[in-house]
Parts: C-alpha cells; structure tokens; sequence
C-alpha cells in the first residue's frame, strides 16, 4: 500500500482517486519513485564514464556489483579516462 501525497491516508496502487481526501491520482507522482536510481542505469553509467568519471567511479561505487561484466568494463574506461584526462592536465 501506498500513501495519498495530498493527506498522507492509505490508498491502493492503483486508485484513481484517494478515499479519504478525493485527491485525483493522474500518474505518478512527485513524492513517488518514477524509475531506478541514477547508478543502476547502464546508459547514465556510460555518459559518466566519458564525462565525468568520478562520478561514474562513486555511481560504481552504490550499485554494490563489481563482479558483473558490465561494471568491470566501466570501471576499465573510469581507470584509462582517468589516465587520459591526467596525460591532458599534464601537458597545460
């Protein structure tokens, strides 16, 4: 069970309406969870790795996965983007 966000009550997952208050439940809502966490999705994971890589390594870092194929390979391009972006700060 979930919560009406207008009045706090009870309220099944799939009413449309709350019982208590009559707050209309169009879709999702602010105070409710839309989709996993940014660290378990592998296509945010990968702009991370090329852009910002410590990020990527702290995302790694909350997924608690390290012997996945797929978090090996990024935690590979997290090590060579480190190496590539201390090569281009060294030679400013």
């Amino acid at each position: 069970m979930t919560r009406c966000p207008n009045c706090d009550a009870h309220r099944e997952d799939d009413d449309e309406y709350c019982p208590v208050c009559g707050e209309m439940f169009t879709g999702p809502t602010i105070s409710e969870r839309t989709g996993p966490p940014w660290y378990r999705r592998s296509d945010f994971m990968v702009a991370y790795v090329l852009l910002l890589w410590p990020v990527a390594l702290y995302g790694l870092y909350r997924r608690d996965a390290w012997n996945q194929n797929e978090d090996q390979w990024m935690l590979a391009g997290c090590l060579l983007m480190m190496g590539v972006w201390g090569l281009l700060l060294r030679g400013l």
